[in-house]
């Protein structure tokens, strides 16, 4: 063995292939204490060993993750099982009560029905007095709108529901006013402009959906009202216009209604102002006077005259239109008190829509305000910059001078 403490051996030329590389150890130190050379150590288990051995590791991890796996199926849906059963069990508890919630419903079955023929008959009370027309406000205003020295001696009125409800947009006085059943006031929640058309209007009365189908006779519209109750529109037929003398029957005004006036005056300037008044008049259009005749001897004239004026929507009241006041009466008055006090809702958005315009207006001042200042200040501050500059080149002048004249005082001395 004395090959092992020899310097150099055969082995040390052995070339060990890489993958066995890994594998080799070292040995210790003799217990001797003796130097010793160590051997390499060398795995000679063949490759296809070593390949069964990584196959079956892997075949172990998938088998242990397949395990996990079916851990977590099988407990999965053994919760599932737990909520399902849960969940029946709820169902059947609720299902328990079903017979005395039925007993309930069935309890109040009068209550549903009151409601139902409540609604029924706003319904039939709005389509059967939208057409409503207070003749006694329309003659008051033509009381209060005849001069003195005119006597109306007859007056007649053609008016049919069917011209009201098809020539003119009827609107109720809580629309008008901006208020809802109430007494809200509901241009808090509208914008700034001026509202459109329609903007307050109350889609749960019969009469405006049918003049909303209107628009369109092909459609039949469906509107829930507020209280779930639905509300079909049928097309209407069109309505033959308000037969009526006009001043000018190529333009004429829309109107609901035709009044006819016949009476006396002391001259032709009385009626006259009549025409004058009526015109201006919100309820009255086209006033227009078909005969005049002078009666009488000198001194002791008087003038018979004919005529006739239109009544316009603002004669219809529309307090039927939108029957949510009825819960409390008295919203329907504040809403016409509103409106004889001028405080809308068309006139309160465009109060609003004023202050906002007028706000902005301030603002655009405000800033051309600023901006005008931060020019005046750029402005100065570039004169004061330009004055300097201008002090600067007179001193530089005035310096050059006095060098220049000393210059020439220097060479006088000279001489």
């Amino acid at each position: 063995m004395s090959f092992l403490t020899s310097g150099k051996t055969s082995l040390d030329k052995v070339r060990i292939p890489t993958q066995f590389r890994p594998t080799m150890t070292r040995t210790g130190p003799a217990r001797s204490g003796q130097a010793s050379r160590a051997l390499p150590s060398v795995n000679l288990l063949p490759t296809s060993t070593l390949e069964a051995l990584d196959v079956r590791r892997i075949r172990q991890r998938f088998v242990a993750a397949g395990l996990v796996g079916a851990v977590l199926v099988g407990g999965g849906w053994v919760l599932q099982t737990q909520r399902l059963h849960s969940a029946q069990d709820r169902l059947v508890a609720e299902q328990a009560l079903t017979p005395a919630l039925n007993a309930q419903v069935a309890a109040l079955a009068p209550v549903a029905q009151f409601y139902d023929l409540l609604q029924a008959r706003k319904q039939i009370a709005s389509a059967a007095m939208a057409a409503e027309v207070l003749f006694s406000d329309a003659l008051t205003d033509l009381a209060g709108r005849t001069p003195a020295g005119i006597d109306i001696t007859a007056m007649s009125v053609t008016l049919t529901s069917a011209q009201v409800v098809g020539n003119t947009v009827i609107q109720s006085p809580l629309e008008v006013a901006g208020v809802d059943g109430n007494g809200n006031d509901l241009t808090k929640t509208q914008g700034a402009g001026a509202p459109g058309p329609g903007t307050l209007q109350n889609l749960n009365s019969p009469v405006r959906s049918a003049l909303g189908a209107a628009e369109d006779p092909s459609v039949t519209a469906d509107i829930d009202g507020a209280d779930g109750a639905a509300v079909t529109a049928t097309p209407q037929v069109p309505v033959a216009p308000v037969a009526c003398a006009r001043p000018d029957p190529f333009n004429p005004a829309p109107i609901i209604g035709c009044v006819t006036l016949t009476g006396t005056a002391q001259n032709r300037a009385q009626v006259g102002e009549l025409v004058q008044n009526l015109r201006a008049a919100d309820l009255y259009a086209d006033p227009f006077v078909t005969t005049t005749t002078i009666n009488g001897i000198d001194g002791a004239e008087s003038v018979a005259f004919a005529g006739s004026v239109g009544l316009t929507g603002e004669a219809v009241s529309g307090r039927y239109a939108d029957l949510s006041w009825l819960s409390d009466p008295t919203v329907l008055a504040k809403a016409e008190k509103m409106i004889k006090d001028g405080n809308t809702a068309s006139h309160r958005l465009a109060e609003r829509a004023k202050a906002a315009a007028k706000a902005a207006q301030a603002k655009a001042d405000a800033e051309a305000a600023a901006q005008a200042e931060a020019e005046r200040k750029a402005q100065r501050k570039a004169e004061k910059q330009l004055a300097a500059q201008l002090q600067a080149a007179a001193s530089a002048a005035a310096a050059a001078a006095a060098a220049a004249q000393q210059q020439a005082d220097n060479g006088n001395g000279d001489q």
